[in-house]
């Protein structure tokens, strides 16, 4: 076979390859429009399908509060077109189904409870209908029966204290406690919740080496069933840098008898504290109170007593004194 040849039977086997190739794309083609065509008379019959829609439940009965968790999805077999019911499976997110209590009939699940009650779901057929407008006809709604646990809804105010968590930088001391505002709420929900609530608290932060004073807005961590009147609190951190003091300060003695006379040696205590700068120069002696309780004496015979610091400013810190014991002699009065 000569090179002429060659090529012929080279360009007759190209030629039967492209015929090929045509006719398959020609086959796929027909095979596509085919496929439309029937998908369309599909679309355009009435069909059913399960659809999955959000629910929200409302509670319009007078002073009550629903206790259980409802579910937050209905599931509808519906009866519509086929392109209907395509748009509604195309939709990322179906519009909520709003769900009026008070509208359908609840009944006790037991005749001598007035906290327990069911709803079958069929009743709420007609609603749904009307929210879904006459595209769709829905034929079943599960779960078929909703149960519902009520409470008595009240009302009253809470603290509001901070979770907070804060390391203060090296030489610094709270100028001030941590303020809180509001520093309260008004809180409604369940009756057995809300007994249980002593306090509400802030959600968790931290603040390390702290070294100036700051405001900070925390949400009001929030309890399940209970709302609140205000969701966030500003809080208030003062700090400022302070120094060491200490004062000599006279022991008093309390619960003496009459019959005797008590003696102290040392009749004082050294006190030795950190306190703010803004107040070194304010706080004096006379703000501390060291007492020995002649009672002691009776439980200790160690022939020492132990001393009480019963009264110091609330803004000083690393408190403490010497001695925490005193010697003492007791004398008969004649």
């Amino acid at each position: 076979m000569n090179r002429l040849e060659k090529i012929k039977n080279w360009l007759r086997d190209r030629i039967k390859r492209i015929k090929f190739g045509r006719d398959t794309v020609i086959f796929l083609f027909f095979l596509a429009l085919s496929t439309i065509f029937w998908l369309f008379n599909q679309l355009s019959k009435d069909t059913t399908a399960s659809l999955s829609f959000p629910v929200r439940f409302k509670n319009s009965v007078p002073n009550r509060v629903i206790l259980n968790d409802l579910p937050d999805h209905l599931i509808l077999q519906v009866k519509g077109l086929g392109y209907t019911l395509m748009k509604y499976k195309l939709k990322p997110r179906l519009r909520s189904l709003g769900v009026d209590i008070r509208s359908f009939p609840l009944r006790p699940l037991r005749t001598d409870n007035n906290r327990e009650f069911y709803l079958l779901t069929s009743y709420l057929r007609g609603m749904v209908n009307d929210q879904l407008g006459q595209s769709l006809d829905v034929t079943a709604i599960r779960p078929d029966t909703l149960y519902f646990v009520f409470d008595s809804l009240v009302k009253r105010k809470l603290l509001v204290l901070p979770d907070i968590k804060i390391t203060l930088a090296r030489q610094f001391i709270y100028k001030c406690p941590i303020h809180v505002e509001p520093d309260s709420v008004m809180v409604s929900g369940p009756a057995r919740i809300l007994d249980t609530l002593e306090n509400l608290y802030t959600e968790h932060a931290e603040f390390i080496d702290v070294a100036e004073s700051f405001e900070k807005t925390l949400p009001v961590r929030l309890q399940k069933k209970v709302k609140v009147s205000v969701r966030k609190v500003k809080i208030k951190v003062q700090v400022e840098q302070f120094t060491e003091a200490e004062f000599q300060i006279p022991v008093e003695k309390i619960n003496v008898p009459d019959s005797v006379k008590l003696f102290l040696f040392p009749s004082t205590v050294k006190v030795t504290f950190h306190v703010g700068l803004s107040r070194y120069r304010k706080v004096l002696p006379e703000f501390f109170t060291a007492r020995v309780d002649y009672r002691d004496i009776v439980k200790d015979r160690s022939g020492k007593i132990k001393v009480y610091l019963s009264r110091k400013p609330e803004y000083i810190e690393s408190v403490r004194f010497d001695p925490e014991r005193v010697e003492y002699l007791i004398e008969k009065i004649q």
